[in-house]
């Protein structure tokens, strides 16, 4: 029984973390080229900036979004300041810029602010962005251009981790964001992705839903999109940037929220995870989204089942069977305890990531199932 526990396990992870991403390539490559978008289209477009306490940031922040390419006639930034007590409110009013637009909110959470102001914007398509964050000049018409599609009600920009002016930032993504990059690329081209990034993603004015305030839009929205038969795309010339998070303990609370954020905004639209009702959709979700934030109990499993085989029953493919287990918690062991600066062992970055990335999984899927909720602010 253990080494079949152990070989389930090990053809699991290695679907959820290679082999989906394959399957992906193998079936864009039947189905051929997909029509792109045109930047001609300008729909007029109200970005969203909700944000609480950001005076050190906010004032930047909707400089870089002023100095976008769009027309200025198209164009509204709208700052829903969410009960900030700190000088946010004041810097905005002091920029006195008429595409600018400051809406005071009570403090009920960043999705109650959200709900509140939406439904007063008159703009045919809305940008949610965070105060962290910076946009390329282009990236706006290049998201806008996207609706020239009436089959379009959501598109998700490229989020990058990393300077703007730093020539490396393309290769010095980690292995999980350049394989979630990966994946929603090729959900786009097949038209079953629902999945954006909360940092910068647009939606049609006119499939937006009010959200619960415990749910994050970037897990909601584009579910309400897809449920309304819409289609969410990937627009990888769309290039935002933010910045590396500092310290393992900041990555692993914030992966923590998502996490349990999104898993219980999933399963309110479980509808969407019936397979015979939406085929590709539900292919996508329970491989990218359901089976990764799952994949520590097959990590545990695999690992438990084969020490247990060692131990019981010990013989050459028993030892065969734990070492790339024992192999894996090494690497990462070593790497939290030795590496954190030099990174001597290849691969010990990569396996810490990864032990991290399962462990914030784990506890963010358990403080779901216990009901927890989440309104705070990515920096809180």
């Amino acid at each position: 029984m253990a080494p079949a526990i152990v070989i389930f396990s090990a053809l699991m992870l290695y679907w959820i973390y290679d082999g989906y991403g394959r399957a992906l390539r193998l079936l864009c490559l039947l189905r051929g080229p997909v029509d792109s978008s045109t930047d001609s289209f300008q729909p007029s477009v109200a970005v969203l900036l909700t944000v609480h306490n950001e005076a050190a940031t906010v004032c930047e922040r909707v400089r870089n979004l002023l100095a976008s390419d769009y027309p200025d006639d198209l164009l509204e930034i709208v700052v829903a300041s969410d009960g900030s007590t700190d000088a946010t409110n004041e810097l905005v009013r002091s920029m006195n810029h008429p595409r600018v637009r400051l809406v005071e909110c009570p403090g009920g959470g960043k999705t109650v602010a959200q709900n509140l102001v939406i439904p007063e914007l008159q703009a045919e398509v809305i940008v949610f962005t965070d105060a962290g964050v910076s946009f390329d000049s282009g990236w706006i018409s290049k998201v806008a251009g996207r609706f020239v599609d009436p089959r379009i009600g959501a598109v998700d920009g490229r989020l990058m981790f990393g300077s703007p002016d730093d020539s490396q930032v393309s290769t010095s993504q980690g292995f999980y964001w350049r394989y979630e990059l990966l994946l929603r690329e090729l959900e786009s081209h097949l038209g079953i992705l629902a999945v954006v990034s909360g940092s910068g993603f647009a939606v049609r004015s006119s499939c937006f839903v009010p959200m619960d305030p415990w749910i994050g839009e970037d897990c909601i929205v584009p579910l309400d999109v897809v449920a309304a038969a819409f289609r969410v795309v990937h627009e990888p010339r769309a290039v935002a940037y933010d910045q590396f998070e500092a310290g393992d303990g900041v990555t692993l609370r914030r992966r923590v929220r998502m996490t349990l954020r999104n898993w219980q905004g999933t399963w309110m639209r479980s509808q969407l995870l019936n397979p015979l009702r939406h085929p590709g959709v539900a292919f996508a979700l329970w491989s990218h989204k359901i089976l990764r934030w799952l994949s520590p109990l097959f990590l545990l499993a695999g690992t438990m089942s084969a020490c247990y085989a060692a131990i019981s029953a010990p013989s050459w493919f028993s030892a065969a069977m734990l070492l790339p287990w024992l192999t894996l918690f090494g690497l990462g062991g070593f790497h939290a305890v030795f590496e954190r600066e030099r990174k001597l062992v290849p691969g010990s970055g990569t396996a810490f990531s990864f032990l991290l990335a399962n462990l914030a999984f784990m506890i963010g899927v358990w403080r779901a199932i216990l009901g927890r909720q989440v309104r705070a602010y990515r920096n809180q």
